[in-house]
Parts: C-alpha cells; structure tokens; sequence
C-alpha cells in the first residue's frame, strides 16, 4: 500500500507546484523499518495559508490533518481504518486538497 501511495504522491507533484503547493517526505531518524511492526509512509504539504500531513501505514490504515499556519488551528482530520486494496487517492484526498489550498474548514 505504501508503495502505492509514494508513486501517486511523485505523480501528483508537478500538479500541486503549478497550485503552489510544496511536499515533502517525512524521514525516520531510523530508516531500518525491520523493527517496525507498522511501518509507515508520510508526506508533509504546504500552501501559502496551511500545512498538511498523509500518512499511510502497510496496515492500509491513513491519516490526514490540515493546520492553519497563521492561528495554529487543526481545520482538518481525518482517520481511515482500511484503505481499499486499489484506492484513489485523488477521490480520497480531494477533501484535504481543498482545505490546504483555501485555509477554511470544510
């Protein structure tokens, strides 16, 4: 599922710099994920109003938040306990899309 995920997240990001909107992976202090029971992929997005993270873990579990970086305040979160085995994660993440760019609560 991960690896799903990172190759959506290198297709998409040509199309959210043209929006302005920066990404960047998350790195582990310990890229070794043997140890890890649940390992994880995140990426960090950032518009001119609002930060946001996805994370995705192999349990086909994600995350999303937005925060609004001039009040500190989380306008967005979400939780998914399963992913679908082929998701779309331009459907999944419109939402999230939408609140970085705009800095409004949905």
């Amino acid at each position: 599922m991960r690896t799903k995920f990172q190759l959506w997240v290198e297709s998409k990001k040509k199309e959210l710099e043209k929006v302005h909107i920066k990404m960047e992976h998350v790195r582990h202090k310990n890229p070794d994920e043997s140890s890890i029971p649940d390992p994880s992929t995140g990426v960090i997005y950032e518009s001119e109003c609002c930060l946001g993270q996805v994370t995705v873990w192999e349990s086909r579990q994600m995350e999303y938040e937005v925060v609004n970086i001039a009040t500190g305040e989380m306008i967005l979160w979400e939780y998914i306990e399963r992913l679908p085995a082929e998701p779309d994660f331009n459907e999944i993440l419109e939402k999230f899309f939408l609140v970085l760019q705009r800095g409004l609560k949905p």
